[in-house]
């Protein structure tokens, strides 16, 4: 398991980096869908896979499901604060929903059906509900130093999760997984250069790119 911690060291700063780029130059709703794909869960399920074996992948992608689930709560979450408040409080009611919900799911093990259920409903909700607001493009340009420093916070973002995880046993791991890490350190920096509609634009492209990465966590959910 080492090594899945070494590939999420490795990938997390590594897409920061590249959605920052793509959010300056395509927009924010772009890196938003950007995001929303699996392009971190399905090394972690590859990596599982070949440590752990195919019964242990399975149930991984399981729980990627579940932390769907509370990554879509997350994202409404902070979207509907973040038009109200500030980046801090924003980020803090998005994170104790995402806990929250986090734990709750953990300790109530949800088969398949009932989770996907579940996940399509929320989703549906998320989309239905989403706050206005308005996607203007900006043309502020970080300074040089910002990109640097997002790297280093999601590392230690990283680190403090897996510390915790591994202190407050397995309950809180569960719970603590579900924490969409690159989108709270992307739509701080975001909504505080850039104001709370560059991260609700964000937030947004990652619902309208969700249902990719439930679709294949579904497909090695039940195949393998």
């Amino acid at each position: 398991m080492i090594s899945l911690l070494a590939l999420k060291l490795f990938l997390a700063p590594l897409f920061v980096g590249l959605v920052s780029v793509i959010q300056k130059r395509w927009g924010d709703q772009i890196g938003g869908r950007l995001i929303g794909l699996p392009l971190t869960t399905g090394p972690f399920i590859f990596i599982i896979y070949f440590q752990e074996g195919r019964s242990f992948a399975a149930h991984a992608a399981h729980g990627v499901l579940v932390g769907q689930v509370a990554l879509i709560i997350f994202c409404w979450s902070y979207a509907s604060a973040a038009l109200r408040w500030g980046w801090v409080l924003s980020l803090t009611m998005g994170t104790s929903a995402c806990i929250a919900s986090g734990l709750l799911l953990n300790i109530r093990q949800i088969e398949l059906v009932p989770l996907l259920i579940l996940l399509s409903f929320t989703w549906f909700c998320a989309n239905h509900f989403w706050p206005t607001y308005e996607n203007l493009p900006h043309s502020d340009t970080p300074p040089k130093w910002e990109l640097p420093i997002r790297l280093i916070a999601t590392v230690l973002l990283i680190l403090a999760l897996t510390g915790f995880a591994n202190v407050l046993g397995a309950g809180a791991a569960g719970a603590l997984s579900t924490y969409p890490v690159i989108i709270s350190v992307l739509g701080a920096f975001n909504h505080r250069r850039f104001g709370p509609n560059a991260t609700v634009a964000t937030l947004q492209g990652i619902l309208q790119t969700l249902p990719i990465a439930s679709v294949i966590m579904i497909a090695v959910t039940i195949f393998f």
